[in-house]
């Protein structure tokens, strides 16, 4: 038994590109209490969990932003 994972890691998922107005309507839906559209969004990361991780947190901080 190894001491670390020997799995290949997933092939990055091609650049997702999330637009400030995009970004900015998920957050104030997200404060409303509809979290479709940041679903929406991180689900552009596909199968990359490094890209929806990503998308995940700007959403976050975004509707921080907007409170």
């Amino acid at each position: 038994m190894g001491l670390f994972s020997r799995k290949a890691k997933p092939e990055p998922t091609a650049a997702v590109t999330v637009t400030g107005t995009e970004l900015h309507h998920a957050a104030r839906a997200l404060n409303a209490g509809n979290q479709a559209p940041a679903d929406a969004l991180v689900e552009r990361g596909g199968t990359d969990k490094a890209a929806r991780q990503t998308i995940a947190m700007r959403v976050l901080a975004a509707s921080i932003d907007e409170q």
